[in-house]
């Protein structure tokens, strides 16, 4: 029953509902499992395929615009070399410090320079890094204090390079560094400081270019300063010893990003590209939408199917259960059409032919029934006239045995050695019995043909009245009787008196051969219900024998014992039947024996 229970516990779909309902639902169940797994692994394995396609496509833009920047700052190096090694800005430089000539051509040479807005400041510096011819806003040269000399010895003499990103004030600036040569050996440097800024809508064509919410971010080397070339930012979370390693990380707003960096060769600057993860999943996000609309759209479409599906299975099984009501109320008119050749066809036809045996069976049982019944009616009244031979024929010649015993007993009982006394007393006594037995013979049959009137009983009242009844014929002094509180019940009470008066009775009985005789009466609960009983010390039985107890002329005791017919426990038993109720006993030799009995509705 565990397994049962654990079973039906477990099951999908819920009991109560119809086939018409689960069908649907567990086709809509199937689709969902079905569109969900499919939908998830897909899209997990889109997801992979996004990310490593961003991851590829990261990488390619980094070493794009690396190669893209290095062709650039290599552009304005050699533009910036071209001009440091004009003439007149070679002579300036390398006259001798007290007789130098006027500036003015290496000025007019020098301000060539100037002529790109980006362009702030150009410096000329000696070997030794000192000033010595400005263009432009010197408070930049002041700001940063750049030494090119102590620059040019982290690299080669003759090499030419863009420097850091400083910020002056609210600008950023960047050096184009040249060393200047004559006759092949270094006398100077010239310094091209450039504006570090583009505008906002460059960099929005920019990021449309580049795609996916891409953006750059430059910074030194040395991570002093990080710019998104619009003003200084925070340093990306990288890692500088493997710089081209892709990084994921939140920009400050909130968006999650991949990033990959990339050192500009010929600059002190490195570039980081980020894309955003956003962007990247945005294909994989499409798809699971598109996913789920097509799901809905499919398990509708499921529903509306399996619907019309149950309808074709269910309403031929709904005429096949109209047509088992039919049947079970006794119309067998009705059989179920047969409209098809698949198994609920098979089951349609084989119901009607079920139909058709059930009813023959039915018919046939009719005649049986029919049949049984003239011949209990005839067997009743058969009883009724032994019944009435009983009540009458034999009870006369009973008592004229009865009565010319008692003549000769008062007549001759004078002359009556003791051994004829024993005799008439017997015969008396057995006369007695006899007519004893013959009245419960007569209320035993009598009892399967009355009707069970159910009235309000007061049982407490009902069995003190039987106990009263029964003591004058106790012998001596009275037994101890306790009858305790008996809930009221229902039931026809003469019967109910008649079991009263046959379980007090044999209490009575039973008990009487002890010193003390005790009787109890009482009730009990047991699962909801009323239980009287009758509880005595007497002789009691043996529990063996006990399916013996209520069976007509089954005693447990010798008439030499304690007398009886065999009737009364046994009419106890029917009258308790008749209400439809339970009789039951227990006992221990010796110890008294107890009686019980329960009616149906018996509290009111």
């Amino acid at each position: 029953m565990e397994k049962t229970a654990a079973f039906k516990s477990s099951t999908l779909l819920p009991g109560g509902l119809s086939i018409r309902k689960q069908l649907p639902l567990l086709i809509c169940l199937l689709l969902l499992t079905l569109i969900t797994l499919f939908g998830a692994i897909s899209y997990i394995g889109i997801r992979h395929a996004s990310m490593a396609s961003g991851q590829e496509r990261l990488k390619s833009l980094t070493n794009q615009f690396s190669s893209l920047f290095q062709q650039s700052m290599h552009a304005q190096a050699a533009a910036t070399r071209d001009i440091a090694n004009r003439e007149e800005i070679l002579s300036f430089l390398t006259a001798d410090p007290e007789h130098r000539p006027s500036p003015a051509p290496a000025t007019a040479a020098l301000q060539k320079l100037m002529t790109d807005s980006t362009n702030a400041l150009v410096e000329l510096q000696d070997l030794q890094g000192r000033g010595v011819l400005y263009i432009g806003k010197k408070l930049i040269a002041e700001k940063t204090g750049l030494n090119a000399a102590m620059e040019m010895a982290l690299h080669k003499p003759d090499s030419n390079f863009v420097g850091k990103i400083y910020l002056v004030g609210d600008s950023m600036y960047y050096p184009v560094l040249v060393s200047m040569m004559k006759d092949r050996k270094p006398v100077g440097y010239l310094l091209r400081w450039r504006t570090f800024r583009t505008s906002p809508k460059s960099l929005e064509q920019l990021s449309a270019l580049m795609g996916g919410k891409a953006t750059l971010v430059f910074g030194n080397n040395d991570g002093t300063l990080w710019s998104d070339m619009l003003k200084p930012v925070a340093k990306p979370p990288l890692d500088t010893v493997n710089i081209r390693k892709i990084v994921t990380y939140d920009q400050p707003g909130g968006e999650p990003v991949i990033a990959s960096a990339a050192p500009i060769p010929g600059t002190k600057w490195v570039i980081v590209v980020e894309l955003s993860k956003g962007a990247i999943f945005q294909a994989a996000n499409g798809f699971l939408y598109q996913i789920m609309i097509i799901g809905a759209v499919l398990v509708l479409t499921g529903i509306v199917v399996a619907w019309l599906i149950s309808r074709n299975i269910t309403r031929p099984l709904d005429r096949l259960i109209q047509a088992t009501a039919s049947v079970a109320s006794g119309d067998y008119s009705s059989p179920v059409p047969v409209d098809r050749q698949n198994e609920l066809g098979k089951l349609a036809a084989s119901f009607n032919s079920m139909a058709v045996q059930v009813h023959n069976a039915h018919d046939e049982l009719e005649k049986k029934v029919k049949a049984r019944t003239a011949e209990l009616e005839t067997s009743n009244k058969e009883l009724e006239a032994f019944s009435y031979s009983v009540s009458h024929d034999l009870r006369a010649p009973l008592r004229a045995i009865s009565g010319y015993t008692m003549m000769l007993k008062e007549d001759y009982e004078a002359n009556f050695d003791e051994e004829a006394k024993r005799i008439i007393g017997n015969i008396l006594s057995n006369a007695k019995m006899m007519g004893r037995l013959i009245d419960d013979l007569i209320a035993f049959s009598r009892m399967g043909k009355r009707e069970i009137s159910g009235r309000p009983i007061d049982m407490k009242a009902l069995a003190e009245s039987c106990v009263a009844e029964l003591l004058p014929a106790w012998p001596g002094e009275g037994p101890s009787i306790e009858v305790g509180p008996l809930p009221a019940c229902r039931g026809d009470e003469d019967l109910i008196k008649q079991v009263w008066l046959n379980l007090i009775g044999n209490a009575l009985k039973y008990s009487s051969r002890k010193p003390e005789p005790r009787i109890e009466i009482g009730f009990t609960g047991d699962n909801g219900s009323t239980v009287y009983f009758v509880r005595d010390n007497g002789a009691g039985f043996d529990m063996h024998y006990a399916d013996k107890l209520f069976k007509v002329f089954q005693r447990l005791h010798s008439q030499e014992e304690f007398e009886g017919t065999g009737v009364g426990l046994a009419l106890v038993k029917r009258i308790i039947d008749k209400h439809r109720g339970e009789v039951r006993a227990e006992s221990v030799p010796g110890e008294g024996a107890v009686f019980y009995f329960s009616l149906p509705g018996d509290k009111y």
